[in-house]
């Protein structure tokens, strides 16, 4: 009769590479003797509550089967021998639980900010990169520099009363 299980089991930090690797022996020895995995989470590197063989965290995984009791003493076995799983704790359910556990959303939710967050960063970026210098013939231009009395392409510049550099040399001299 199979029946329902969680199963999370906590991997020495040093290994935390090797973690994939184990989801997937672990998923073959279930599914090889007729069982179904509903749910199979990577929660990572954590902080462990307690110091545990004199270490302070743990890399943590959890899965959620469907298996007869062979298949389960198999995988027991297969916890008990080796020596990079810390702990494993195996609780039987009512039913499967396929949804995503609130800590990988949270996760999730927590990754997906920070992708937008770093997409709104390199677009504002890239627009800012990409702004063009307005050349001498932009109207914009050509208008601020008749505000400022700057010299423009015609030739002389005007001041704010309309007196050209000429009208201005003339004047510049005491008056007789």
């Amino acid at each position: 009769m199979k029946r329902h299980y969680e199963v999370v089991f906590l991997v020495h930090p040093d290994q935390s590479e090797q973690v994939p690797g184990m989801l997937q022996r672990y998923r073959t020895l279930v599914e090889s003797g007729s069982g179904v995995v509903h749910r199979s989470e990577d929660w990572g590197r954590r902080q462990l509550a307690y110091t545990l063989h004199k270490l302070h965290k743990a890399h943590y995984a959890l899965m959620n089967i469907e298996c007869d009791a062979a298949t389960l003493t198999a995988l027991q076995e297969a916890f008990r021998f080796n020596d990079v799983v810390l702990r494993h704790l195996i609780i039987r359910r009512d039913a499967a639980q396929v949804e995503p556990t609130a800590l990988l959303r949270d996760r999730e939710e927590k990754d997906a900010r920070e992708r937008e967050q770093l997409e709104q960063e390199m677009l504002a970026r890239t627009a800012a990169a990409n702004v063009d210098e307005p050349g001498p013939g932009t109207p914009a231009l050509e208008s601020a520099e008749d505000d400022l009395g700057l010299p423009s392409e015609e030739g002389e510049a005007e001041g704010p009363n309309g007196e050209t550099d000429a009208d201005l040399a003339d004047s510049s001299g005491p008056a007789d």
